[in-house]
């Protein structure tokens, strides 16, 4: 079993992204990288490519044919690391906004027993966001909170994408009927591990917006998160859901 894998979708990133690979590598514990490019026009894929000589055994990358979605290329990246054998699975931004230092928090927070997936969470004691423009930040901040009272979801930063995943999670997920493919994503793997039963934690992080590149955010992936929000809770009360015991083993029963 492989420990580490940070899954880091990419589309335009050349400014960041040797950065945030050397970033990684430089930490006290091994992390290994796949880099999902969706075609990136400025050349991402090309940086990454060369690089691959120097880190040949820890950094991977796929290459997509176009802007297929955030979602999809996670999911993409989940198959690659359950394929290989990966025990611990990272979700991260390649634009600094998620500090690479946060990594060994996640892992610690994963690698307790009762804790299957960890967040790097911006909103758990208050709001920690640099950078973003005050109406961005409330439109985060209040989409957090719609849905943790539409769905019941115990986490406080629902739209975060600085996740740890211990592999039962991904292998208990049918990864292929996550209907979202935006930000929206973010929020129906959260909710379907809690509805398996998985243990989840929140480690409060400091979320600063990236100083380059453009960012990938918009008004449209929001209203996604919003109205997909009520049909993801109606669609979960007629579904059964497989319920994780405390080693992250999943076993045959109906989620309350």
């Amino acid at each position: 079993m492989k420990n580490n894998l940070v899954i880091i979708p990419t589309y335009n990133e050349r400014e960041n992204i040797e950065d945030i690979i050397r970033a990684i590598f430089l930490l006290s514990t091994r992390f290994d990288i796949l880099i999902i490019d969706d075609n990136s026009p400025d050349g991402t894929y090309d940086i990454v490519k060369k690089l691959q000589s120097e880190y040949s055994d820890q950094l991977h990358i796929i290459e997509r044919l176009g802007k297929l979605g955030l979602g999809t290329a996670y999911i993409e990246g989940f198959k690659y690391a359950l394929k290989h054998k990966y025990e611990y699975i990272f979700e991260m931004d390649a634009d600094f906004s998620h500090n690479p230092l946060d990594l060994l928090e996640l892992l610690k927070s994963c690698s307790r027993e009762d804790v299957q997936l960890s967040i790097g969470s911006r909103y758990k004691t208050g709001v920690n966001v640099v950078n973003w423009p005050m109406g961005r930040v409330l439109m985060s901040y209040l989409a957090s909170k719609y849905v943790r009272f539409i769905t019941g979801l115990p986490v406080y930063d629902a739209t975060a994408g600085f996740i740890c995943y211990h592999r039962s999670v991904l292998e208990t997920i049918e990864l292929d009927k996550i209907k979202f493919i935006g930000y929206a994503f973010q929020i129906e793997m959260k909710f379907t591990a809690w509805k398996h039963g998985f243990g989840i934690e929140e480690v409060p992080i400091i979320f600063t917006d990236r100083s380059k590149g453009v960012s990938k955010m918009s008004k449209k992936i929001f209203k996604e998160a919003i109205f997909g929000v009520i049909q993801m809770k109606v669609k979960s009360w007629f579904k059964k859901y497989k319920q994780a015991n405390t080693f992250g083993k999943a076993q045959n029963a109906t989620a309350q």
